[in-house]
C-alpha cells in the first residue's frame, strides 16, 4: 500500500512530540504540530496566521444559512481526563479573534451543522466573550460579556476545573461559567476563527495538565484501510465483468475523525463524491477566498486507498453563498467561469469525474410550460439563460480535458415532464457541441411515488446511449424502515446499472444512518433517517447483502 511522504512526515513529527512531553507535561501545540489541515490556517514565523472564511451552510430548503466555523478535524486533538488548563497567545487582532473548543468535532450533514458541546472565546478591541453550546441547539445557550481593554495581543487561559471553566486574560481572571459537561467526552478538539474580511495570529497554543489531571496529545489518523475483504462491495464489483465503479457520498468530519466509519466508507467503495466540501458555499466562501485544504486531504486519502473521486458539484445554485447570489448580475458570467476554471484546475489530474451543473431543472410547473423547458430560474439562469449550462460545461472541460463531465438531477428514472425536459436539453447541448459525458440519476427514493421501476429506468439510460451519453446511479438512498422494499429498490438500481453498458457506476447518498443526509435539519437531540446501507451501529442492512448478492451474480 502507498502512503505518501507527507503522511509519513505528519506522523512521524506527532509521535514525536508524544514522547518528548509525555502526558503530564505541557506543549505548545502550535510550535510543535502540524496545522496544515486546518481550514483558514497558514503558517507563518510569527504563528498561525487564522483568515476569516465565513463559511455559511444554506440549508436545503433556502433558510438563512447557519455559521460553519473551521476545526482542525484532520489534526491533532487531546485526550484528556480531570482539569487542564489551554492557554493561547493571540496577536495581531484588529477586529475580532475566536478560539473555540469542541468536546466533540461538530457534524455536517447534507447542508446542516450539528453543533455538538463546545466553548468559544471571542476577543474584541473591547471585551472578551465567552460563549457555550451544550450540544441542545445550533445557538450558543450561555453566553458572558467581560469588558476588556485589547492592547494588540493578549494571552487567553481556559481553565477546566471541577465542571466549571474560568477564563483569564494576560493572568487577570476575567469570570467563570458552567462547563455544561461539554468535555465529559474527555476529547478536546481545536476551531478558530476571525472577523469576516480580518486575520490575526495564534502565536502559542499551551496545553497543560492541572492538579491531577491527565493530557494526551493525539495524532492524526491513519487513513490506510485494509482493501482485502472479497465480499466489499468494491472487490465484488471488480470481479465483475461490468467492472462498475461502487461509489458513496462521505462526510469529510467523520472520514477523518471516527475509524470505524473511515473503515467502512475506504474499505467498501471504489469512488468517493464529497457530501459538501466541494459545493460552492464551502469551497469558495468569499469572493477573495478560496478553502482547498480539507478537500485535498480527502482527495489524498481517495487516492491513497486506490480510489477515484467523484466532484460535487462545481455550478448548484441551492449551495451558492450569497456573496454569489447576492454580486450584480452583470459579473455573474465572469464569477462563474472563475470558479469552476479555479476549482477544476486545482483538482486537475486528481478529481476523475464533476458533477458540472447540479438539479438544474425546476421542481415547480410553469417553467415546463412556457420559453424555460423546464429550467430552474435560478442566480445563473437569470444572468445568463440556458447558455450558463453550456459555459459552465465548456469551462469545466477547458480546466481539465481528462475528466468526465456530468450533469446531475433528480426525478430522471420516471417518465413525466421533468424526464422530457432532461431530454430535450440534453439534445439542446449535444446539437450546440457542448462537452457533457453523462447524466446522473441521483435516484433518491423517499416515498411520495418516488417508487423506480426497472423497466423505465432501463429505457431512459439506453436513450441516452443512443446520444453517446453516459450514465451513473448518482446518489441512492432509500428511506423507510421495511427492509424488502429497501432491497428492491437498492437491486433495481444496480441491476439496471450492471445490464446498461453505459452506466460507469453506482452510488449511495452516504454510507451509514449515523451521518446520514436524511437526518432531520435543526433537531437536537438527533433524528437520524433511515435510508442507507448502514445503520446507526455501523451494522450492514439487509440491502446491503442483496447488493453483494447481485455483483455475485454475472448476468
Amino acid at each position: 500500500m502507498f502512503v505518501s511522504k507527507f503522511w509519513v512526515v505528519v506522523l512521524v513529527a506527532a509521535v514525536i512530540v508524544l514522547v518528548a512531553y509525555g502526558s503530564d507535561k505541557s506543549a505548545d501545540l502550535v510550535t510543535n504540530q502540524n496545522w496544515q489541515q486546518f481550514a483558514g490556517a497558514t503558517t507563518t514565523r510569527e504563528g498561525l496566521r487564522i483568515q476569516s472564511l465565513d463559511r455559511v451552510i444554506i440549508h436545503q430548503d433556502g433558510s438563512l444559512g447557519q455559521p460553519s466555523p473551521p476545526v482542525n478535524l484532520a489534526g491533532v486533538h487531546l485526550a484528556v481526563s480531570g482539569d487542564f488548563r489551554i492557554t493561547a497567545r493571540m496577536e495581531n487582532i484588529d477586529a475580532r479573534g475566536t478560539l473555540r473548543l469542541y468536546g466533540k468535532p461538530p457534524v455536517v450533514y447534507d447542508q446542516w451543522r450539528f453543533e455538538t458541546g463546545s466553548v468559544a472565546i471571542d476577543v474584541a478591541t473591547g471585551t472578551v466573550t465567552m460563549r457555550i453550546w451544550d450540544g441542545s441547539s445550533s445557538n450558543s445557550n450561555d453566553e458572558r460579556i467581560y469588558p476588556f481593554a485589547l492592547k494588540n495581543s493578549v494571552s487567553i487561559s481556559i481553565e477546566h476545573l471541577a465542571g466549571t471553566l474560568i477564563a483569564s486574560a494576560d493572568g487577570q481572571e476575567l469570570g467563570t461559567i458552567p462547563d455544561h459537561h461539554i468535555f465529559d467526552s474527555k476529547e478536546v478538539w481545536f476551531g478558530a476563527d476571525a472577523a469576516q474580511g480580518d486575520d490575526w495570529i495564534l502565536g502559542a497554543l499551551k496545553v497543560e495538565p492541572l492538579s491531577s489531571g491527565h493530557i494526551e496529545i493525539v495524532p492524526p489518523s491513519s487513513y490506510d484501510v485494509a482493501h482485502d475483504d472479497p465480499d466489499a462491495l468494491r472487490n465484488l464489483a471488480a470481479a465483475h465483468p461490468r467492472k462498475l465503479r461502487m461509489g458513496a457520498a462521505v462526510v469529510y468530519s467523520a472520514l477523518v475523525t471516527d475509524p470505524e466509519y473511515r473503515k467502512l466508507a475506504l474499505g467498501e467503495f471504489s469512488m468517493i463524491t464529497p457530501e459538501n466540501g466541494m459545493k460552492p458555499q464551502f469551497i469558495h466562501p468569499q469572493q477573495d477566498v478560496y478553502s482547498f485544504i480539507e478537500m485535498d486531504t480527502l482527495v489524498n486519502i481517495a487516492l491513497q486507498n486506490d480510489m477515484l473521486v467523484h466532484g460535487h458539484a462545481l455550478v448548484y445554485a441551492k449551495s451558492s453563498p450569497e456573496w454569489m447570489t447576492d454580486s450584480p448580475k452583470e459579473e455573474l458570467q465572469e464569477i462563474m467561469v472563475n470558479h469552476v476554471a479555479t476549482v477544476v484546475g486545482h483538482f486537475k489530474g486528481r478529481v476523475a469525474e464533476w458533477d458540472v451543473v447540479n438539479e438544474p431543472l425546476s421542481n415547480k410547473k410553469a417553467p415546463y410550460r412556457d420559453e424555460r423547458h423546464g429550467l430552474d430560474r435560478n442566480t445563473w439562469y437569470e444572468a445568463m439563460g440556458e447558455q450558463y449550462i453550456d459555459l459552465a460545461f465548456r469551462t469545466a472541460h477547458k480546466a481539465d480535458p481528462s475528466a468526465e463531465l456530468y450533469l446531475n438531477d433528480y426525478g430522471l428514472e420516471r417518465d413525466g415532464e421533468r424526464w422530457d425536459a432532461l431530454l430535450g436539453l440534453v439534445k439542446r447541448l449535444k446539437n450546440r457541441g457542448v462537452p457533457v459525458d453523462g447524466i446522473g440519476f441521483e435516484s433518491h427514493v423517499y416515498g411520495d411515488g418516488d417508487y423506480n421501476e426497472a423497466s423505465t429506468l432501463r429505457a431512459h439510460m439506453q436513450t441516452l446511449a443512443t446520444l453517446g451519453l453516459k450514465v451513473r446511479i448518482s446518489e441512492i438512498d432509500v428511506t423507510g424502515d421495511d427492509p424488502e422494499a429497501q432491497i428492491n429498490q437498492y437491486v433495481v438500481g444496480l441491476d439496471v446499472c450492471l445490464r446498461a453498458l453505459n452506466c460507469t457506476g453506482y452510488s449511495t447518498w452516504g454510507v451509514t444512518d449515523l451521518y446520514g443526509s436524511t437526518t432531520r435539519s435543526d433537531r437536537y437531540p438527533t433524528v437520524y433517517g433511515t435510508s442507507l446501507l448502514f445503520d446507526t451501529n455501523l451494522k450492514a442492512k439487509p440491502a446491503y447483502s442483496a447488493l453483494q448478492k447481485r455483483l455475485r451474480q454475472l448476468y
